[in-house]
């Protein structure tokens, strides 16, 4: 959805990195009302901001500390659809975790509880080994025609061998060709379809053409039929 094939764009970077954070505490702040509902806790940005509401002790504690983990599975769908690359998850895992930190650092100091580390440093592994799960399923997946035009589709051309004995493929041969500088006609001579005989058609292409022209012989049911008898 956010992903450009073959291209660098900051501007893009920057928007992913805010989309993901962004939907990391709508989807945070979710799970926490559901899980304080369920467990009578009253919600509040305390419990995102605050690394004192991360603790085993206590009953919205471990509310807390369960919805950071539910909320690392919900992001790396985030990652599916906005990164959609799977060797860029863990950076831009780990740059949700950074941010989140900082911020928890401006609105309640310097996390010091081992709690709080080992539940980001968890969230983090989750929500990077299941995005890029789930992205190389989807890297892996069929390429619709009208995203196809967007890959990188230079045409290669492949040079004459000049030690092929093909008199189609070696541009020596062309000595013999038709050296008069115009355009004729591709096929000089038209199936005689009444006859019964057999026809030719001569490929006489431009002169600057460094192929040698050749001649197919087309044969009728009746030729065949003759040369069968013969």
């Amino acid at each position: 959805m956010f992903y450009k094939y073959n291209a660098w764009d900051p501007k893009l970077i920057i928007g992913q990195i805010l989309s993901i954070q962004c939907l990391y505490y709508i989807l945070l702040a979710g799970i926490l009302y559901l899980l304080d509902s369920m467990f009578s806790s009253s919600l509040s940005l305390e419990q995102m901001f605050e690394y004192q509401s991360i603790n085993t002790h206590s009953q919205s504690g471990r509310v807390v500390m369960t919805a950071f983990l539910i909320n690392s599975l919900f992001g790396s769908f985030c990652l599916k659809y906005i990164v959609e690359r799977s060797k860029k998850c863990l950076d831009h895992s780990a740059t949700v975790t950074f941010i989140h930190f900082i911020i928890v650092w401006i609105v309640s100091g310097f996390p010091k509880t081992v709690v709080w580390w080992a539940i980001q440093l968890i969230g983090m592994v989750i929500m990077a080994m299941i995005g890029e799960y789930l992205c190389m399923r989807k890297e892996l997946m069929d390429i619709p025609l009208q995203r196809g035009k967007d890959l990188d589709s230079t045409p290669i051309t492949i040079p004459p061998s000049p030690h092929t004995s093909s008199p189609i493929m070696n541009p020596k041969n062309n000595s013999n060709g038709n050296s008069g500088g115009s355009n004729n006609n591709i096929f000089n001579n038209s199936i005689n379809s009444s006859g019964g005989s057999s026809s030719s058609i001569n490929s006489i292409g431009n002169g600057n053409n460094p192929y040698q022209p050749i001649e197919l012989e087309i044969l009728t049911h009746q030729d065949k039929q003759d040369e069968h008898d013969d």
